[in-house]
């Protein structure tokens, strides 16, 4: 009996500490976006996309801020990469076999890296509930939703 609580216990940090693994993505298409937003303006230090599982995470470091037209181009960027074809391409990347449920952009343009000047996201589901696949609760990532808006 002891030793079928030993194994259960062991399953169950096994699968504890699986959950919140990060994976870098480096996909054909976030390269590209990350070539396409240096490009874009010449005080993007970094680009860097990350996966803990069910989001992605992009993060942008700036040497300054961006000024509104600059922060629109950036997130004009992100929502042209932002198709379901190149989140299922980041999906299979990192070995997630479900939808991603979220995108996080998170811009950084000061020295202090804990905090996010610029945060946005988009999401796969309208709803929390990632088992109605119909139609009417299909986001797609469509929406860009600001984070710092209270």
């Amino acid at each position: 009996m002891k030793k079928w609580i030993a194994i259960l216990i062991g399953f169950l940090l096994l699968f504890s500490t699986g959950c919140s693994t990060t994976h870098r993505v480096a996909t054909d298409s976030t390269k590209q976006l990350t070539q396409d937003l240096e490009d874009l303006s010449p005080s993007i230090e970094s680009v860097h996309f990350t996966f803990t599982r069910p989001n992605l995470l992009c993060r942008i470091e700036m040497n300054k801020e961006p000024d509104k037209e600059e922060l629109e181009s950036i997130l004009t960027e992100i929502e042209n990469f932002a198709t379901i074809d190149n989140i299922n391409e980041i999906a299979r990347s990192v070995k997630w076999g479900l939808e991603i449920s979220a995108i996080y952009l998170h811009i950084n343009t000061d020295s202090d890296k804990k905090t996010i000047e610029h945060s946005y996201y988009a999401r796969y589901f309208k709803t929390f509930d990632a088992s109605d696949h119909s139609e009417e609760n299909i986001e797609g990532y469509k929406i860009w939703r600001d984070n710092n808006v209270q």
